[in-house]
């Protein structure tokens, strides 16, 4: 007999909110964490494209309050650029060293001893540039007399790998009609309420950072910042607070601001507080990956799909950085979305252009992947005269394949994808919408219905950026798998307290870690505690994004 669910997928008062409602939320601006904490502000390009000639800051050096200024130069001194997986040597750090490469990258840091003082000698540092002539389309930037950003690359095109599954050519030499479309996927981004926001302290005496600040997901990336400080994994510590004003993905691409702020703390020897502004953030945080797709299906006259046959052309911005080039790696494993195709090829090019830096946003890649797929289905259905719903049917895979294969080699463990379809229908009124359609077209109105089906990852330790090695390197240090520890106290009194190793962007955690945790152990949801945040020096390790 079923144990009757006290607690899980039970309506409940959210634990959190009285805390946040009374504005006791613990935020990185709210946060004082060690004495003397200095601020800074970030000088960052008006061009494009430019050569940097000088920068002189002298005067902002001579200003009352001022502790230091970082430039360019020094962060090559004191730092690594950031490793990147793929076969390239572009170089990437957290400061423009010689060039700048997008409008909003950061030329040089200011520390005094408020963000007043710090912004106001922003304006007396000397930067002088050379503009130079500027790319921001990604197939433009692939011809031989576009503007190269990375001299030392010869090129603007950072990776370039072909992706290929099943028999691919056969398939379209076969086929009884072939769809070929264009589509384009624009760079966009989620703002989050709560900007970037990091604090720095440098203890000379180890020779180690501490850091606190609104990180999504500080463990992926925690390899990435070591290497570029130089510094031992046990050196650089990262805290995250217990409440981050949401994240969409973004604040994965912190990392080079922490970095940036590490060297300025090393540098002006005192703890650096900085807080992204709104305008920062509009112009220079992350965005999502601009795509040019060229997408061919391969079917026969009743719509069955037999190949998928794709070519993505990646808009990168000014540098690669980690943790691309997920975007087109990350689905990789589910190419063929739900559908039963038995041949697959991805052509994938990651292209460097003068426009802002690229990462993980909300849904990150799969939407890209799902976009070119629905939208060339639907130019087959237009093509064959056939119902675009009866031909998603006919595709999907069934509940009786499950688990299913992928031909790129992922797994599918359950669904009933047709099932889900007929819910879908259903909870739409999916025939009630095609015929007030219908009317309106024939008043002349244009009206139209979208449907779009995918499949996304779950949970992931990032292995997937492995495919961008050859596989004689991959074999050697395979990833496979996620974990997510937590932490659960019981006191002498009976009182539950859950260590959580995730922080909450809003999505309420609290009350979900207590409800499951008052269903096994049979108490009220009253008597849990829940303490999230991050600390990589004393929360469970995890590569997990999930």
């Amino acid at each position: 007999m079923e144990k009757k669910k006290l607690w899980v997928s039970k309506p409940m008062e959210r634990l959190e909110d009285d805390r946040l409602v009374l504005g006791r939320g613990r935020y990185i601006a709210d946060l004082e964490p060690v004495p003397n904490i200095h601020h800074a502000a970030i000088l960052r390009s008006p061009h494009a494209h430019a050569r940097i000639k000088s920068i002189k800051v002298d005067k902002a050096l001579s200003m009352p309050g001022v502790t230091a200024v970082l430039t360019g130069r020094e962060v090559a001194e004191m730092s690594n650029p950031f490793p990147v997986i793929g076969p390239h040597n572009m170089k990437y750090y957290s400061c423009a060293i010689d060039k700048v490469r997008f409008v909003g990258e950061p030329v040089a840091v200011v520390v005094a001893t408020d963000r007043y003082v710090a912004e106001d000698a922003l304006g007396v540092v000397e930067v002088e540039y050379e503009p130079l002539d500027a790319v921001v389309d990604p197939e433009a930037a692939m011809q031989p007399d576009a503007p190269v950003l990375h001299e030392e690359h010869g090129d603007n095109i950072a990776f370039h790998k072909v992706y290929s599954y099943g028999e691919v050519d056969q398939v379209f030499g076969e086929a009884e009609i072939v769809v070929e479309e264009k589509l384009f996927f624009p760079k966009y981004s989620s703002y989050p309420n709560e900007t970037y926001g990091v604090i720095a302290e440098y203890e000379p005496d180890r020779d180690s950072f501490t850091t606190w600040n609104n990180f999504h997901g500080p463990f992926s990336m925690h390899p990435v910042m070591c290497s570029a400080l130089r510094t031992p994994p046990n050196k650089l510590r990262l805290i995250v607070p217990a409440d981050i004003g949401s994240s969409f993905g973004t604040k994965i691409a912190i990392y080079p601001y922490v970095v940036l702020i590490c060297l300025a703390a090393k540098k002006a020897k005192v703890p650096v507080k900085w807080i992204e502004d709104r305008m920062e953030s509009l112009t220079a945080s992350s965005s999502t990956t601009e795509r040019v797709a060229y997408v061919r299906l391969a079917a026969n006259r009743a719509g069955k799909i037999h190949g998928l046959d794709m070519k993505f052309i990646d808009n990168v911005g000014g540098y690669i950085r980690a943790p691309e080039p997920g975007c087109v790696l990350r689905p990789l494993g589910n190419l063929n979305g739900p559908y039963d195709i038995a041949a697959v090829r991805m052509d994938a090019c990651i292209v460097v252009t003068n426009k802002s830096l690229t990462g993980p946003v909300r849904g990150y890649a799969c939407q890209h992947l799902y976009f070119v797929i629905e939208r060339a289905i639907e130019s087959l259905a237009g093509k064959l005269r056939l119902d675009p719903v009866a031909i998603r049917r006919t595709n999907l895979i069934t509940a009786e394949q499950m688990p299913y294969t992928t031909p790129s080699g992922g797994v599918y463990d359950s669904g009933d994808y047709p099932a889900a379809l007929d819910k879908l229908l259903e909870i739409s009124n999916y025939e009630q919408l095609c015929r007030f359609r219908d009317e309106k077209q024939r008043l002349g109105k244009l009206i139209g219905i979208g449907i779009a089906l995918g499949i996304d990852p779950s949970a992931s330790n990032m292995g997937y950026m492995q495919m961008a090695l050859p596989e004689e390197v991959r074999s050697k240090r395979p990833m496979s798998g996620t974990a997510q520890a937590t932490t659960i106290h019981i006191d002498h009194g009976g009182m539950v307290t859950i260590d959580l190793s995730t922080a909450c962007h809003g999505q309420g955690h609290e009350t979900v870690a207590a409800q499951i945790v008052a269903e096994e152990l049979g108490v009220l949801p009253e008597q849990i505690k829940v303490i999230s945040g991050m600390d990589t020096n004393t929360k469970a390790w995890t590569i997990s994004t999930g």
